[in-house]
């Protein structure tokens, strides 16, 4: 009896010690979000982050941003809490009719009527990219309810921070693409990719 508990100890003993076997992926890796395999990604500065339209924005900028996101949001999601985000987005138009007027008059005064009208379609077409709605549609709707209970002096104080949290799902999505291309390119070069393996 004590030679067979010993002769499975050693065993047990070896199997812990021996590095386990690497897995390797044998499927060609899919794009984030069903995103098409030949997307083209924004430029990365020089910090490693993804170049986009709601960059370092401020005052009238940012909270123009943050319309047109909301905008797109309550047209186009369709997810638990939608119908909350729908009217949430009712209100805000209606409690900031003001603050919209006066952040489109200045975009309008820096641009002129032609620009904003080709950043806004831009910003309607950034806002509305499918990979990134699953994720989106859900910050959209909490942004909407917390900036329906400011006032407009809070709302444009809050709008950097806004726009950055609803252009977070998107870069988000930038980042995973970019790491599916890096695999596909290593896939496709016939190389397996490991994807776990242990040290003795």
């Amino acid at each position: 009896m004590t030679r067979s508990i010993g002769f499975a100890a050693a065993c047990a003993a070896a199997l812990v010690a021996a590095p386990a076997a690497a897995q390797y992926r044998t499927q060609e890796p899919q794009a984030p979000g069903y995103a098409a395999p030949n997307l083209r990604l924004p430029p990365v500065d020089a910090r490693g982050d993804f170049v986009t339209p709601n960059r370092d924005l401020t005052g009238h900028a940012a909270f123009w941003n943050v319309k047109i996101a909301l905008n797109v949001a309550a047209i186009g999601c369709r997810h638990p809490g939608s119908l909350r985000l729908i009217a949430d987005y009712n209100d805000i138009i209606a409690r900031h009719g003001n603050l919209i007027r006066a952040a489109e008059g200045a975009v309008i005064a820096r641009t002129g009527v032609a620009v904003r009208d080709r950043m806004s379609t831009k910003l309607f077409n950034y806002f509305a990219q499918p990979p990134a709605q699953k994720q989106f549609c859900p910050v959209a709707g909490s942004v909407a309810e917390r900036m329906r209970g400011m006032s407009s002096a809070q709302a444009i104080e809050a709008a950097p921070a806004l726009i950055a949290e609803l252009d977070r799902p998107f870069t988000d999505f930038y980042r995973a693409y970019a790491q599916y291309q890096v695999d596909l390119a290593e896939w496709r070069s016939g190389r397996t990719v490991e994807l776990a393996s242990a040290k003795p």
